[in-house]
């Protein structure tokens, strides 16, 4: 056995008098050349578990043992000197965390920080050469161009790669990837769980593998692991787990994941599951209009992107002859991957950015004559806490939003809205930081609402949440929609989301609409190979 992990216990203290105990009594075995998913919530203790093992946190009361076996020799990671664990993790563990824009040092160029990772000895010429053998491996094939670059200059999924080239320059033995395809987009997802799981079977590399989204381990995960606040409640392998799951919890966690089968039914939750309670289908109540009118429209509309270098101006094209129309009640879908022009579309919506060429309306009148366009549109963002200041409480935050329109913020409207979006009253006294990512995604639909608005924009405002979280905010989406008449923009990289949620869907690349449709045409009879790649990657 490589790994043997037995009643691993972590604790951290509170007080004099109190610790808190984050894991309990985890344990499991893991052999070289075997992947181990293990899934479970925020505040689960996967990352602290792995963390804590491998003496990344230095404030952990841990007992228990993990045994290694390195090169002949097992040590116990939980009792070993420091000078060991210190030549264990530069030498046999290599991590991979889930956001390499923070992991990675901005103002080094990605070649040179992969050549950090590799063992001394070598010259330039020899390390710049075992560098491109890594972007390679990793399938970055213009070695010289990544080699060059600074992190903010390649995309979501490059980062990830350069992050994992610079795990493998050690030669691992074992990898713990954290959480490193939630942000990606879902193509980007499957390429690199490809390259993961072929690295683990080639160079016989255990990995673990962390996340809080159980079916992305199909066709993956040898094993699973599903944690539940801190304790371990099932173990097995993928398909026993996928198909037969014994616990609620794992049950609730496949029956809360979006997906196109669901649609146009409300989402199971968690909290249902574990309660034990008893619900059969509830079907999602429909907003009905006789003749829907178009709220919002783009006409051939282009934008470009204007980078000055000291030797060159480059211009890029990143919209090409956009043509959406988004009716009353509509719930578009936008999806694509990074790069793709969605999110560029919603800043021009919302007059952040100009087009350059083309013609945005809003009820027939052009965007740039509208002067009260909040009032109208209004965006929540994919990061609630970003998107709130920590040192207001949630009142003020949404008392602004209220004055903003020239009315008195009553606390019995502030109220009313917190009540809702699924929040007490009392909540309006707190701030941000004492709230969970669902609640603060709850609070900012509420300050989107304060202005009345007939169009939300969504901009990947659920892919950043547990799939228990997402499932209640996507219930709260479509009870909102029917009680406040809301129409919505979705930008999305999940099309288990978007299938799930919108009634049309608009798939981008490249800055251009490859197809546009109602749903159920786009995902029955996908025209183009693109789009079938995403539903294969998806659909499920």
């Amino acid at each position: 056995m490589f790994l043997k992990v037995q009643n691993l216990n972590i604790a951290f203290n509170i007080n004099e008098n109190e610790d808190f105990q984050a894991v309990k009594d985890l344990s499991f075995d893991l052999e070289q050349g075997e992947i181990l998913g293990i899934i479970g919530e925020s505040g689960s203790g996967k990352s602290v578990a792995t963390q804590a093992m491998t003496g990344l946190i230095a404030d952990a009361i841990t007992t228990g043992s993990a045994e290694i076996d390195t090169s002949g020799t097992t040590l116990d990671l939980l009792n070993c000197s420091e000078a060991q664990l210190l030549n264990l993790r530069r030498n046999d563990i290599a991590y991979i965390f889930q956001e390499p824009m923070t992991a990675l040092n901005p103002i080094l160029r990605c070649g040179e920080q992969i050549g950090e990772s590799i063992p001394e000895g070598l010259s330039k010429a020899d390390q710049k050469r075992q560098v491109f053998n890594l972007l390679e491996r990793v399938e970055l094939l213009e070695t010289e161009r990544i080699f060059n670059s600074f992190p903010h200059e390649l995309s979501g999924g490059q980062r990830q790669r350069i992050m994992i080239a610079m795990a493998l320059a050690k030669n691992p033995s074992l990898l713990i990837a954290d959480e490193p395809t939630t942000a990606l987009d879902v193509a980007v997802q499957g390429e690199i769980q490809n390259l993961l799981k072929t690295l683990a079977k080639e160079e016989n590399i255990a990995i673990i593998f962390i996340t809080h989204d159980l079916l992305s381990l199909a066709n993956f995960a040898d094993r699973i692991l599903v944690m539940y606040k801190g304790e371990q409640v099932e173990t097995g392998t993928t398909s026993e787990i996928l198909k037969y799951p014994n616990h609620s919890y794992t049950k609730a966690l496949i029956a809360s994941r979006a997906n196109y089968r669901k649609r146009g039914k409300v989402l199971h939750e968690v909290q249902d599951f574990l309660l034990g309670r008893v619900f059969t289908d509830q079907r999602i109540e429909k907003v009905v209009i006789d003749q829907p009118k178009i709220l919002l429209e783009l006409k051939e509309v282009n934008k470009w992107h204007d980078k000055k270098s000291l030797f060159k101006k480059d211009r890029t094209h990143v919209l090409k002859d956009i043509n959406l129309s988004l009716y009353e009640g509509d719930s578009l879908g936008l999806i694509g991957e990074s790069g793709s022009g969605k999110s560029t579309i919603a800043k021009i919506i919302l007059k952040l950015w100009s087009e350059n060429r083309g013609e945005v309306l809003i009820k027939g009148q052009n965007i740039h004559s509208v002067d009260h366009l909040a009032e109208q549109i209004q965006l929540v963002f994919q990061d609630p806490y970003s998107s709130l200041n920590p040192k207001h409480k949630i009142k003020n935050a949404i008392a602004e939003v209220i004055e903003s329109r020239g009315e008195t913020a009553r606390k019995s409207d502030i109220a009313d809205l917190l009540e809702t979006v699924g929040l007490k009253s009392s909540d309006m006294d707190k701030y941000p930081h004492e709230f969970s990512g669902g609640q603060r995604q709850r609070i900012c639909i509420a300050k989107a609402l304060a202005k009345s608005p007939e169009i939300l924009v969504l901009d990947e405002a659920v892919s950043a949440l547990d799939v228990s979280v997402q499932a209640r905010i996507l219930n709260l989406l479509n009870k909102l929609k029917v009680s406040h008449k809301l129409t919505y923009l979705l930008i999305s990289h999940d099309m288990n989301v978007v299938a799930y949620f919108c009634n049309k869907i608009a798939v981008l690349k490249d800055g251009k609409i490859l197809e546009y449709g109602p749903t159920e045409q786009l995902i029955d009879y996908p025209q183009t190979s693109y789009t079938q790649s995403l539903l294969e990657h998806s659909i499920n």
